[in-house]
Order: C-alpha cells, then structure tokens, then sequence
C-alpha cells in the first residue's frame, strides 16, 4: 500500500465510497463526511479537517468507528485518527465554519455510528417561487390553488425528506398521482409540528399541477364542524353535503377535533362513504393512530384503518439541518449566518420542525431589523424562548417502566443480563427509544440497560430501527409506548 500513500485525494475518495456504502443515510454522508478535508492520510496518523467543533464531538459519538474502518480497509494499516475543527475568516456566512482552533485526538474503537434505514437526499435549492408559479397555476391569475384553501408554499419541493418521515411521503407521492386508486383513505398521524399538514396541501398541490380541473379540497376538521352547525343553523345542509361530496380529493387535517361531536361525526361518516364509494380519495391527518383517538366512533376508525395508516416521527439532526439550510435559501435575504448557528438551533430544537423553522425565522428577523451581524450569543438568546418552554427530559426509568409494562416484563428483569427473547426483544426497544427520546450518548444508555457497552445499543437501536419500518403491528407497539411517554 505504499503507493496509496503518495496518492492522498484517491485515497480519500476510495474511503468515503466506503463510507457511503455503509451509511444508510444519503443525508447523513453529505452532511458528515463530505465537508471533511484531509490534511495527512499515511499511517499510522490520519488528520482530517472538520469545519468546527461540533463536527469534532458529533462525529466522536456517533461515526468514528465507521470512520477508522473505512480509513483501514483502504490504507490497509491501522490508524489513529485526529480531528481538527478549521479556523474560519473573521467574517463569516453560512458557508463557512466558526473561529476556531480545536483539536482531538481519538483512540481507536469509539463510539459507533447510530443508523436508521431509509432516507432521501436534500432537495436542490432555487429561487423563491413567484404567483406565475405555484402549483396548479398556469397564470398568474389562476387562482385555483386558493379556491382549495392550499397553502402555496406547502409542496412536496418544499418538504424535507428524512428517515422519520420517508414511506409517509413516499405514500402520499403515490396518492397524489393516482388519487383514489392507491391507500384510499390514507391516514397520516404525527405529533405536532412535525409535517403532516404540509404533505396534505403538498398532495393537493401535485394532484391540481397534473390534473387542473381537479376539484381539491383542503379543510381543518374545525372548520369542518362550523360549517356544518352554519348549514343547519341557516338552512342550507345539503349546499353542505353538495360542496364536500362532490369533490375529487378531501384533504381532512386533525381529526381528532371531531371527538365527542357526535352530529359531526355522523356527516363526516355519511361524507367518507360517499366519496368512497365514488372512489374519491380521501386523506385524513390526527395527532395518534386510529386506534387511540378517543371520544371517535368506532365506525370511523375502522374506515380509517382500512386503508393505509402511516405516521411520521421526529426528524433526525441531519433532516433538521436540511429543513434549516432550505428555509435559509427561501428567507436569508443575503444575511450571512454562522454555520455553527445552524448545526446550534438543529442540535437544541429536536421535536418540532414548525419551532425549527420559527427560531430560524426570528434569528433572521433580528438580524435585518436591528441591522446587526448574527452573533452566536444572538442565537443563544432567541433559543432561550424556545428551548426553555420544552417539557422536562424524559428520564431512562420512565422509558424502562413503559416498555416493561407494554411488554409485561419487570423492570429488573429489563435490565438484567438474562438473554431470552422475550427478554431481549423489550430491551432493544427501550435502548432504541432511550436513543431517540432522550439526550444520552450510546455509551450512557449501556450503563443504564445493564452495564453494556456502545456496540450493543448500535446493534439494538439498528435492528428495532429495521423491524418498525418492515413490520406495521411492532411499529404501532413502540408508537404507543412513545404515546404514552409525552403524555406522562
């Protein structure tokens, strides 16, 4: 391998090549590995630059394993590998990296990288839409968009896909092109803020962009219910009936207004019959699955499950940095913002992409407003106002204790070393949930479970990971014990 030695830029290309072959995550590559530049590849020292700080902590707790094997299999030598975060110019813009000088070195056989199967790629950037081209419009005065009660800016362009949310908006893409015919109803459940909104305008706007005599409609179940108590309050039931009826694609968000509204129900169960029946695609959005919306008539869930129920879970740091960068091109305005600012805000705001995007936004504001420079302390500051009115963090007994109950297991046998199946199975989900839930490393969450070790948590949060994406039944079991966690 000597020869490889005097070779250093095809030397790094042939390590992220195997880099990407063992990241599941297009979007994790890209945002991890691709902005490393190395400085000294000949054994037994690697160097390589990161572009700050955080890059150096991230990639020690989660990538640096994947890093040395890939470094070794190449130069075919074992190494030690150094980070380094770059010095960044004074001035700097999202671009570049934050002032620095930061070091470590890392021993080998770190912590191991955490996977979950299945994500899509960035989308490419451009300019902000004008009126002459949003979706569904041929001309600026086509206004059919509006008369759908879509939001214009809420397309499948503008929905940042990652692993959380990857087969929903793969099924709404497929209902979108073949309204009535796939997953009719497609029911989409997710905690607040998390996107669902945005994939049912996102699906009316790609339905009216393909077929512009479509007759879409978009509707809050709030909004629903008053116009139903307007209708009869005012004698006009069956313009009512007429204008819900008749419609090609129903897009309904939060259903679960409707519980304990009986009347509301009944015109909604009576309206879903009749537009599928038409074969009339129905899409439906709630704030937990079919089976756990209370005060719902039986009849309506039981429709709702006999389609496809899908839900999209808390995006992953590397989605959150996406949806920031892509809200950045849309709102930046030329304001220069420090690439450590993106990776802060991602990093501390983790269930909510609408709070994501929202601090992002105020940050900006700030900016241009006070016709200041965005500082780190600036951040920091609008943070406190986000960060601070979260929930106390979910502690690891509370995850033992909904996952022993779920799977009738006590805790103590949880958490010993006993290695059953009916055992082993409960334990890999309370590792898995402990990983997304809290803020523990994978080294803290093996001292928990029993005193083991990071290899162990990588091998359970891979394997639940792969089971909730293959097998719908498991899926819904972690989903409810995820329920019933934020509720407590």
């Amino acid at each position: 391998m000597a020869t490889a030695f005097a070779e250093p830029d095809r030397v790094w290309e042939q390590a992220l090549e195997a880099i990407r072959s063992r990241l599941d995550s297009q979007q994790a590559f890209e945002t991890w590995f691709r902005p490393i530049t190395p400085l000294q590849l000949e054994p037994p020292l690697v160097e390589l630059e990161v572009p700050n700080p955080f890059f150096v902590d991230w990639i020690h707790e989660h990538y640096l394993p994947l890093l040395t094997r890939a470094l070794e299999d190449t130069l075919g030598a074992p190494v030690e590998i150094r980070l380094r975060a770059a010095a960044a110019p004074a001035h700097e813009s999202h671009t570049a990296p934050r002032t620095t000088h930061a070091e470590a070195a890392s021993p080998r056989g770190g912590l191991a990288p955490s996977s979950t199967p299945g994500t899509a790629s960035p989308r490419s950037l451009g300019p902000r839409a004008t009126l002459s081209e949003l979706p569904g419009s041929q001309r600026s005065t086509d206004r059919s968009w509006l008369e759908s009660q879509l939001h214009p800016r809420l397309t499948f362009e503008n929905f940042i896909v990652g692993t959380s949310s990857a087969f929903t908006h793969a099924a709404c893409r497929a209902v979108a092109e073949k309204p009535g015919e796939a997953y009719n109803p497609l029911f989409i459940f997710a905690g607040s803020g998390l996107g669902k909104t945005h994939l049912l305008h996102a699906i009316g706007h790609a339905v009216k962009q393909s077929r512009p005599e479509a007759r879409v409609y978009y509707v809050p179940a709030e909004r629903f219910t008053n116009e139903m108590i307007f209708a009869i309050q005012h004698a006009q039931t069956l313009a009512f009936r007429n204008k819900y009826r008749n419609v090609d694609v129903l897009l309904i968000d939060d259903i679960q207004f409707l519980a304990g509204k009986e009347s509301t129900q009944e015109e909604f169960f009576y309206t879903f019959n009749a537009l599928r029946d038409a074969h009339k695609q129905i899409v439906v959005t709630a704030d937990k699955p079919p089976k756990d919306l209370s005060m719902v008539e039986e009849r309506l869930t039981s429709r709702f499950n006999q389609g496809l129920v899908c839900d999209i879970m808390r995006p992953d740091i590397e989605t959150r940095l996406a949806i920031l960068r892509h809200r950045y091109e849309s709102d930046g305005d030329g304001l220069a913002l420090p690439d450590d600012a993106f990776l802060l805000i991602a990093d501390r705001i983790r269930n909510n992409v609408r709070d994501l995007e929202g601090c992002l936004v105020r940050v900006l504001a700030l900016g241009s407003l006070l016709q200041q420079e965005i500082t780190m302390p600036m951040v920091e500051k609008v943070l406190e106002d986000y960060v601070g009115a979260e929930p106390d963090r979910l502690s690891p007994e509370r995850v033992v204790a909904a996952v022993s109950d779920t799977f009738g297991v006590r805790p103590e046998v949880l958490l010993s070393r006993r290695r059953t199946a009916s055992i082993a199975l409960p334990r890999q989900v309370a590792m898995y949930l402990m990983r997304q839930l809290t803020d523990l490393s994978l080294g803290e969450i093996g001292r928990t479970i029993g005193g083991r070790d990071h290899s162990t948590v990588m091998y359970a949060c891979d394997r639940v990971g792969e089971r909730i994406a293959t097998d719908g039944g498991f899926s819904e079991k972690v989903n409810g014990i995820i329920s019933t966690l934020s509720l407590g």
